[in-house]
Order: C-alpha cells, then structure tokens, then sequence
C-alpha cells in the first residue's frame, strides 16, 4: 500500500499544476480543479500501479499504457468538463500526463 500511496500523490503533485494551467477556469473554486484531478487519477492510478507493481513490464509497455490513460484520463475530464471540448481535455490530459511520466523515468533513471 505505502509503494501505491507514495507514486499516487507522486502523481497529483505533478498532475495537477497542468490541469490548473490547462484546464482551470474563473468561474469555478479554487478546490475544483485539485477535485478533478483527484478523481482522474482515482478512475486510472489504483489499477496502472498495481499492474506496473506486479508484472515488471517493459518500458515500450508502460509507454503504451500512459498513453491509453492519457486518453481515458481525456475523455473523463471531457464528461466532467464538456466547455473544454474533445481536443483541449484531450490535449491537457496527454500533457499532465507526459509530464508525470517524464519525471518519473528522470526520476527513476537518476537514481534506480
């Protein structure tokens, strides 16, 4: 649990700055966007960390993966955000999690 917890806030302190930068909007609280972003990673963090945990794939494989939650994170933030339209929370979500998944393979290349 403690390896999960740690990558999963990991990710939202990473995540979340670029869907404010993206996706935020005037009109709506300060909480909202951290709200959002907690919940895309909840829809896609639990099984993609457990899954990476248990069968050690391969880097070309967790690449495809981050880009299916990319996408799946995209279509989330669409049904939770629709004025956004399809190309932007696509977009904002590729980005926020290009970001995550750069830092952490920095990450673990610097020091694993």
């Amino acid at each position: 649990m403690i390896p999960w917890f740690a990558l999963f806030v990991w990710t939202l302190v990473l995540e979340l700055p670029v869907y404010e930068y993206g996706a935020a909007s005037r009109s709506r609280p300060w909480w909202h966007m951290p709200l959002v972003t907690l919940a895309l990673n909840l829809l896609t963090h639990p099984a993609f960390t457990w899954w990476q945990l248990e069968t050690h794939p391969s880097s070309g494989t967790v690449l495809q993966a981050e880009i299916l939650i990319a996408v799946v994170e995209g279509l989330a933030l669409l049904a939770l955000r629709r004025e956004l339209g399809l190309v932007r929370s696509l977009v904002v979500a590729f980005a926020a999690n290009g970001f995550s998944y750069a830092v952490g393979v920095l990450v673990f290349a610097l020091f694993f």
